[in-house]
């Protein structure tokens, strides 16, 4: 009998072993999750010329939003070249969703990471980000979009850079109603 119960108990701790070591379907945490997480939940905020079209974004905390009597958020700089500094600032960019997979007609706004690394989802490559216009989308099928950063409202001959799409963000919010405004 001793045996006998020895051999169930000893059954039973394999069993629940085997259980504990198998991975549950709702635990989903993967490298492009926690990107998208750690994104999520920063806004991007203008950090070296600000008024400009090219524009130095980096990833903020919100710490406060407009009010009646001041237009300005306030945010704290998490990376970049302004890391750790607080400004109030009206160049804000609330809320965005990964370009990729989307239709990109030429013409739409996206931020993209001045890094491009071709490895996705590094969260130490994305201090530094700028505001580029969809110039030439031929080339979406292989991962690749062509993006123009105009250097200010007259400009008839922008940079212009070939990014990989999975560094591309599309601007949701505040949403993009004409690009010559959105850029100055």
């Amino acid at each position: 009998m001793k045996k006998l119960l020895g051999l169930l108990l000893l059954c039973g701790c394999i069993a629940l072993t085997a259980c504990h070591n198998k991975k549950s379907p709702y635990n989903r945490t993967d490298a492009k999750q926690d990107y998208e997480y750690f994104i999520r939940n920063h806004v991007f905020a203008a950090c070296l010329n600000e008024e400009q079209p090219y524009a130095l974004y980096s990833m903020a905390d919100l710490r406060e939003r407009p009010s009646n009597n001041d237009p300005r958020y306030k945010v704290t700089f998490i990376n970049g070249p302004c890391k750790g500094k607080t400004i109030w600032t009206t160049h804000v960019i609330l809320k965005t969703e990964p370009a990729e997979g989307g239709l990109l007609p030429t013409g739409t706004i996206l931020l993209r990471n001045y890094h491009n690394p071709k490895e996705p989802f590094d969260k130490e490559k994305t201090d530094r980000w700028h505001v580029g216009i969809v110039s030439d989308n031929s080339r979406v099928d292989k991962g690749i979009v062509d993006l123009v950063f105009p250097r200010d409202s007259n400009d008839f001959l922008p940079a212009r850079e070939s990014v990989y799409l999975h560094n591309t963000r599309f601007v949701i919010m505040p949403e993009v109603k004409d690009v010559r405004t959105f850029i100055h």
